[in-house]
């Protein structure tokens, strides 16, 4: 069975400048919005397979089985009710699986849940209103996200304003999701109508976790990414951002979806530019410069781009 794949998610983007393409094109005031609590997990999907009259169950990238099951996730699929599903094999419900160790540590009763927060009809090309995705797991007795707001959108304040709350996390929540209803589907746009916001501390939290093999290497590692930090500034990938898009090679404003197409062009163009401008600091780097400048140039690249 052909899989269908997650949607990709963007980062709340209010405040795009000269350079980046703001995505909250899809938000009006007075639109019907949900807020969702943003789980850390792992993506997982499930769809009625008509040739085996079985559940398919499928991770974010590929299609799971008795070798292969997302911690656990194939096995929860095989005590469900196939048959329940067979009049609609057109719909791919999709969840978040929490079956094993999360990033975020959350109360006992989440591990070995799944949590259902959209789906997908592949013959009309469209997602199911949230209503429609409440009332199909109510229907299944599946796990519906946690629901924090179903209303007007009022601001991105207001929208905010729902990340310091607390569901089932034993510090604070990973952040949330915003779903425009009013623009699900909506043809005549390009701009998403999902959006999620993550909290600040979540970020931090990924960036500290850092495993030690060597102290040694690992000192001599940090002194070159340093140093490599020192010369592949926000400024300089900023600085050619521009020069490429002036010169045509990039849309005038960036995007998401523009990220393939940057990281073909700039890591080279920073490095040409850092051994031109800053020949000593390169050499002092040695044979770990090249591979350093590319990732921290695309690391700033995607900051600037996607907010992530």
């Amino acid at each position: 069975m052909k899989q269908k794949h997650f949607m990709d998610i963007q980062r709340l983007k209010a405040d795009g400048g000269e350079l980046v393409q703001e995505n909250t094109g899809c938000f009006h005031v007075g639109d019907q919005i949900q807020i969702t609590t943003k789980i850390d997990g792992a993506n997982a999907s499930i769809r009625y397979d008509e040739e085996t009259g079985s559940l398919a169950a499928f991770s974010r990238k590929q299609p799971l089985s008795f070798n292969n099951t997302l911690n656990g996730f194939w096995n929860y699929i095989q005590s469900l009710n196939a048959e329940e599903y067979s009049k609609t094999p057109e719909l791919v419900i999709y969840g978040e699986w929490c079956g094993a160790r999360n990033k975020i540590r959350y109360e006992d009763d989440v591990k070995g849940g799944w949590y259902v927060y959209d789906i997908y009809d592949v013959d009309k090309a469209e997602y199911k209103p949230q209503d429609f995705v409440k009332e199909f797991c109510a229907e299944h007795n599946l796990t519906y996200v946690n629901e924090l707001y179903n209303g007007k959108f009022i601001s991105w304040d207001h929208v905010k304003g729902f990340l310091n709350h607390h569901w089932k996390s034993l510090g604070q929540e990973e952040g949330i999701v915003v779903k425009n209803q009013t623009m699900l589907n909506d043809p005549n746009t390009r701009e998403p109508f999902y959006l999620k916001i993550v909290n600040d501390s979540f970020s931090e939290v990924m960036k500290n976790k850092v495993k030690v093999v060597d102290p040694e290497k690992e000192a001599e590692k940090e002194r070159i990414q340093s140093l490599v930090e020192s010369i592949v500034t926000e400024r300089r990938v900023e600085k050619k951002l521009f020069e490429l898009r002036d010169s045509g090679e990039l849309p005038e404003k960036l995007q998401p979806e523009d990220m393939k197409l940057v990281a073909k062009l700039l890591p080279k163009i920073i490095y040409d530019d850092c051994l031109k401008e800053e020949e000593e600091t390169v050499k002092a780097c040695g044979e770990m410069f090249g591979k350093m400048c590319g990732s921290i140039t695309m690391k700033i690249a995607r900051q600037i781009i996607c907010g992530s």
